[in-house]
């Protein structure tokens, strides 16, 4: 299509283009049609380019005086025009310089029009920059925007808010943008005021408990914003509160699963929990006593509390009980005691008679209490011991014969024979009479299998049948089983890995001062104790000279039951250490059998 030689154009041959100005100010657009009117014509000329295939041009720059020309001269005004043949990347551009250095177009326009520029750049955003005739750090901060939600955009290209607005709520999470954007308007909150109010909200990062380097790129860190606008928050703030929250819950939790190898209850503390922390101590004014104090290490309801509140974030508090109750009566023993040993010391030492007379009136009456140290067994280990008990009572089956039989006789008049277990007396029988026994659980063809049975295995199996029965009686009948069958736990019982790595590092500690492994090593132990886990267990493992064969912890000694037949004799508590408080710990295997 030939150019005029003339370059003007009706209007109505003209069309408009892809304008990167979406809106046109009402005001600016009246002053404008005004200025038209008083010249009578338009003196600058648009540029168009030709639309292929058609009689018509494209507004390439100049959109604003054609719509004013439309409106004050009408359709067949013959418009002054530029007429280049573009590509769209050059219509684009040109469109954006020409509106940027004329009435500018919003920030937002301009921001988009960046992202458009930036795509058909294939990213590169020197090129881009220099196509839109821009410095670099103007892209840079255009793109920035587009952080913004859509109706932060469209407030700012609509002039309801000032570009200030819009580059504080950059910084904001997307779904708070919106919510804060609508107090703005409908306050018609200024710059300053919303700077303040949001660094309010803001996190400091400074006193993060997480490592902040992965902050040093987040498009939320305050950094970003104060290095590409003139409104922000300043460097050192993070302003996604709930994601540096979720930060710091992780840090917590983490620091939590760390302490989980120490002490048995770990537990985060939040503001909403309203905790008060129990602390236990051997002698202050709610102390329990040094031998008490002991054995709360190794209790199920001992250990600490990582704070999770404003202002201790992080924080460790140790050497807590989580049971009120049985704390306030352990205070109560140790305090009775004190007063006891109050009561009963002399008003005045007696005449000395002797050196040796003398020094035993000026030795102090050793503190006493009402009953043993104990605790609450943590129920891995109860786990773990109910297991051992039954394999114990399995040998002792396997290796008393008669008793063996009464405790069938036992199980068959109670109704019991249920609990004779069909695994584990497979596994028995298989060890006793070869793989090939009983293979089958149907009992028409187990019969041919059972008559094919060596008469010499026959003894061994019925006490493997019996033995069986171990595993399957409730942990009451186990108790009296094992007390029935007169078990000696120090024949069983071994020291090794798997039995501490059950426990602990505060309920090894509980344990070796128990059986006396803390006193054996002395000065080594302290530094033991304060390696890992496992090389703290190799070292309780290698004491020379401590009795591991003849010593049995009280938590895997069985409470002694009497019988009706009065065949069971109570054991003496030197035969394996310790002795176990019923009260504590056979009540609740009673409730576990429940």
């Amino acid at each position: 299509m030939d150019a005029p030689a003339n370059p003007a154009l009706p209007l109505r041959r003209i069309v408009q283009g892809k304008n990167p100005r979406t809106y046109f100010d009402p005001a600016e657009m009246a002053d404008l049609r005004a200025g038209l009117k008083a010249a009578g014509r338009v003196v600058q000329p648009i540029i168009v380019r030709p639309i292929p295939g058609a009689d018509l041009f494209e507004i390439v720059a100049g959109e604003r005086r054609w719509r004013a020309a439309k409106e004050v001269f009408g359709d067949d005004y013959d418009m002054p025009v530029v007429i280049e043949s573009l590509n769209d990347e050059e219509a684009e551009a040109i469109a954006v310089i020409e509106n940027h250095h004329r009435a500018p177009m919003s920030h937002a326009e301009e921001a988009h029009a960046a992202k458009r520029m930036l795509i058909r750049v294939k990213g590169d955003k020197e090129e881009a920059a220099a196509t839109l005739g821009w410095k670099p750090e103007l892209l840079e901060r255009r793109l920035a925007l587009l952080t913004c939600t859509p109706a932060v955009l469209e407030a700012l290209t609509h002039r309801q808010i000032q570009l200030g607005h819009a580059e504080l709520l950059a910084g904001v999470p997307p779904d708070k943008q919106d919510t804060v954007l609508a107090g703005v308007l409908a306050h018609k909150v200024p710059v300053g005021v919303l700077k303040e109010q949001l660094g309010r909200f803001a996190r400091r990062l400074a006193d993060a408990i997480f490592d902040t380097a992965q902050c040093s790129a987040c498009r939320y860190n305050s950094a970003r914003q104060s290095g590409l606008f003139d409104e922000s928050l300043g460097e050192g703030f993070c302003q996604h509160p709930t994601h540096y929250d979720e930060l710091t819950m992780q840090a917590i939790e983490a620091k939590a699963q760390g302490l989980r190898e120490q002490y048995p209850v770990v537990r985060i503390v939040r503001a909403s929990d309203g905790f008060t922390p129990l602390l236990v101590t051997e002698d202050d004014a709610f102390g329990v006593g040094p031998q008490q104090y002991g054995s709360c290490k190794g209790c199920a309801s001992f250990g600490c509390a990582v704070s999770a509140l404003p202002g201790s974030l992080g924080e460790v508090t140790a050497s807590l009980c989580f049971d009120a109750g049985c704390n306030s009566q352990k205070v109560a023993v140790w305090r009775k005691a004190q007063r006891d040993d109050t009561e009963q010391a002399p008003q005045k030492a007696p005449k000395a008679v002797g050196k040796a007379s003398a020094r035993k009136a000026a030795a102090p009456a050793p503190a006493r209490t009402a009953r043993a140290p104990s605790n609450q067994t943590p129920q891995r280990v109860k786990d773990f011991r109910l297991l051992q008990w039954r394999k114990w009572a399995a040998r002792e089956l396997m290796a008393q014969p008669e008793r063996n039989r009464r405790v069938m006789i036992a199980l068959a008049r109670c109704g019991h024979t249920g609990d004779v277990r069909t695994i584990e007396f497979g596994v028995a029988a298989k060890r006793i009479a070869g793989p090939w026994m009983l293979e089958r659980l149907d009992f028409a063809a187990a019969l041919p299998e059972a008559d094919a049975i060596g008469a010499q295995h026959l003894e061994q199996l019925m006490l493997a049948v019996t033995a069986s029965a171990a595993f399957g009686v409730n942990p009451r009948d186990l108790e009296a089983l094992l007390s029935y069958l007169d078990v000696d736990e120090r024949k069983h019982f071994k020291w090794n890995a798997e039995f501490l790595e059950l426990f602990t590092m505060s309920e090894l500690e509980s344990l070796a001062g128990e059986v006396g492994l803390k006193q054996k090593m002395g000065a080594a132990f302290k530094l033991a104790r304060a390696k890992k886990k496992g090389d703290f267990i190799k070292s309780l493992l290698a004491v020379p000279g401590f009795p591991y064969d003849g010593t049995v912890p009280a938590v895997m000694q069985y409470p002694r039951k009497p019988t009706a037949s009065g065949l069971i004799a109570e054991t003496s508590e030197a035969s394996v250490g310790p002795a176990v408080e019923a009260s504590d710990d056979s009540v609740e295997d009673e409730a576990l059998a429940a």
